[in-house]
């Protein structure tokens, strides 16, 4: 199997774009062995750069793909997480929940605990390092070790001290030092465990 893998998806800035045919052109590259995610999917309403209604259907239909086709997801949720839990709530009561992992989380514990209760990973970026995200402090305090995962969600979120800079993965044992003080860990054995977690959320074999 090959070392680098990819996730391919309509991410909501380009949700009007998305018809029967780009549908189909995700459905083929999903045979591809490198590809380990659909992502990154989810709702923006920050820029609402596709209408939210758009948003929400084209969502929903990833969704199912990722479902149907038994592969993980990889969410970008941006001020829009009362919209996303209800879907995915309502797609979990239905049991048509894909598994997958909350990319770039930056919301509160009480919204952690929902998508770790929907069975979701969630992954934290260089912004738990920022002395003014207290919210993510708590966040990494209390992730379940075997549900946590880190990322640089490059080029942006670059981790204190070099914040402002492009972000890039030789940056990572920033965040990673940083989850593990929080957790209370050894940065070996959390580098370790966020190891473990990836390979178990995106289904890589060692």
């Amino acid at each position: 199997m090959p070392r680098v893998r990819i996730a391919v998806g309509c991410h909501p800035h380009n949700a009007k774009f998305y018809d029967d045919g780009l549908e189909a052109d995700l459905r083929r590259m999903l045979k591809d062995p490198r590809v380990a995610a659909l992502g990154e999917i989810g709702l923006d309403y920050h820029y609402d750069l596709s209408p939210r209604e758009t948003q929400r259907a084209v969502f929903d239909r990833q969704l199912e793909l990722a479902f149907v086709r038994n592969v993980p997801v990889q969410l970008h949720i941006r001020e829009a997480h009362g919209d996303c839990m209800d879907m995915l709530r309502a797609r979990a009561a239905a049991g048509r929940m894909p598994a997958g992992i909350l990319h770039c989380f930056t919301g509160s514990w009480e919204s952690a605990k929902v998508y770790l209760d929907l069975g979701l990973y969630v992954s934290l970026s260089g912004a738990v390092t920022f002395k003014n995200a207290p919210k993510l402090s708590e966040v990494a305090r209390n992730l379940p070790e075997d549900r946590i995962l880190i990322e640089t969600d490059c080029p942006y979120m670059a981790p204190v001290p070099l914040r402002g800079q492009r972000n890039e993965p030789s940056f990572l044992p920033h965040t990673l030092a940083k989850v593990a003080e929080l957790g209370g860990a050894a940065p070996d054995r959390m580098a370790q465990t966020l190891y473990d977690n990836a390979c178990r959320a995106l289904r890589i074999e060692e």
